[in-house]
C-alpha cells in the first residue's frame, strides 16, 4: 500500500492504486446523484449512478496514463498512478527540460480531446437508436450524455492556467522557454495561490465544502511550488537537477498532480 492506497493492477509497467477515501466519497455521491438523474424502481437509479461514477474514474485513469506514457517517451520515469476522490495523481519525473515537461503534461488533456468524438458518437448512437424498453433506453441515453459531458468538463477544468492543474503546468513549461524554469515556477505558483484565495472566498460564501477542499489543495501545492522556486533561485544552476529530484521525491512538488475535481458539483 502507498499512503492508504491499495494496488488494483499493473499495466505497461505502471502500478495503479486506489485510495481508501474513494469509497467513502462514493457512498455519499452515488445515491445523491442517482436519485436526481436516473429513473426506475428500487435501486435502479443508484446502479446507473455507480456505473457513471466508475466510468468517470476510468476516463481519469486513461488521462493519467497519457501523462505517464508521454513522460516515458521522452526518457522520464513513471512509477505509479493513484486514484482518489479529487481525481488522479500520476507520479512521473520527466527530464528537466521544458520540452519534455510540456509533452508530459499536455498528453493527459490530449487523451480527453481524443475521447470527445468517441463519446459524441456513442451518445448519438445510443439516443433513439436502441430497441430497448423506454426506461432502460432513457437511462442509457442519460448515461451516454453524462459521460460525454464529464469528459469535456474534465478537459476544460484541467486546462485552467492554475498551478498545479495541467493548464498551470503547461504555462510553466511555456514560460520556461522564455524566462527560465525558476522564474516560471514562481509566476505560476503566484497565480495558483491567487486562484486558491478566490476559490476559498467563494467556498466560504457558498458554504461548499468541496470548493474549500479544492482551494486548500491548490493553495498547498502552489505554496510548495513557490518555496521550491525561492530555494532554486539561491542555488547554482548546475545543481538544479539533483536538488529538484530530491525535492520532488520528498514533497511531490514536481510530481504531475491532477486534481480533476468532481464535475458533478459544477
Amino acid at each position: 500500500m502507498i499512503n492508504g492506497s491499495f494496488k488494483l493492477f499493473r499495466l505497461f509497467g505502471i502500478d495503479v492504486f486506489l485510495h481508501w477515501s474513494w469509497f467513502v466519497i462514493a457512498i455519499f455521491l452515488i445515491p445523491q446523484f442517482g436519485k436526481g438523474t436516473f429513473t426506475g424502481p428500487g435501486n435502479t437509479p443508484i446502479y446507473w449512478s455507480a456505473l457513471l461514477y466508475v466510468t468517470l474514474f476510468v476516463i481519469v485513469l486513461i488521462h493519467e496514463f497519457g501523462h505517464a506514457l508521454a513522460c516515458r517517451s521522452v526518457g522520464g520515469q513513471a512509477r505509479h498512478i493513484v486514484l482518489w476522490p479529487l481525481g488522479g495523481v500520476a507520479f512521473v519525473q520527466p527530464p528537466h527540460r521544458p520540452g519534455a515537461h510540456l509533452w508530459s503534461i499536455v498528453a493527459g488533456p490530449l487523451v480527453n480531446v481524443m475521447l470527445i468524438p468517441v463519446t459524441i458518437i456513442a451518445y448519438f448512437l445510443v439516443s433513439g437508436s436502441l430497441m430497448l424498453p423506454d426506461l432502460a433506453s432513457s437511462n442509457l441515453e442519460k448515461f451516454a450524455f453524462y459521460v460525454m459531458a464529464l469528459n469535456f468538463m474534465l478537459l476544460i477544468f484541467n486546462m485552467l492556467p492554475v498551478y498545479p492543474l495541467d493548464g498551470g503546468q503547461t504555462l510553466l513549461a511555456l514560460l520556461w522557454f522564455v524566462i527560465g524554469r525558476v522564474k516560471a515556477l514562481k509566476v505560476v505558483s503566484i497565480i495558483g495561490l491567487t486562484a486558491a484565495g478566490f476559490v476559498l472566498l467563494f467556498s466560504i460564501v457558498t458554504t461548499d465544502m468541496w470548493y474549500i477542499i479544492l482551494s486548500l489543495f491548490v493553495g498547498m501545492q502552489a505554496w510548495n511550488g513557490y518555496r521550491l522556486a525561492k530555494t532554486l533561485a539561491k542555488m547554482d544552476p548546475r545543481l538544479y537537477d539533483e536538488r529538484i529530484a530530491k525535492q520532488a521525491e520528498q514533497d511531490n512538488v514536481e510530481q504531475r498532480i491532477v486534481e480533476e475535481i468532481d464535475p458533478w458539483r459544477q
